[in-house]
């Protein structure tokens, strides 16, 4: 597996990974080898899905009305993510 890979990338090999584990025709060998690297697959899209989450910043108004730059908060209920 290439550490270079996109999300976007990563995320289609593990759509394919579900497409042919859920059609059935696999060995027991291949699909343990498969889900092996579809677990990878979903490790590195979440590291690279928090990565860009840590890069996300929001432009607001400050009280004196002046734009600023802050980290954007998915915890918007507050119950956390």
């Amino acid at each position: 597996m290439d550490e270079k890979k996109t999300f976007e990338e990563n995320f289609a090999r593990l759509e394919e990974i579900i497409k042919e584990l859920e059609k059935g025709d696999v060995s027991l060998e291949e699909s343990l080898s498969l889900f092996e690297e579809g677990v990878q697959l979903v490790r590195r899209c979440s590291r690279q899905l928090e990565a860009a989450e840590a890069r996300i910043a929001q432009l607001v108004v400050n009280e004196a009305g002046e734009p600023s730059i802050v980290p954007f908060d998915l915890d918007v209920d507050g119950e956390g993510v």
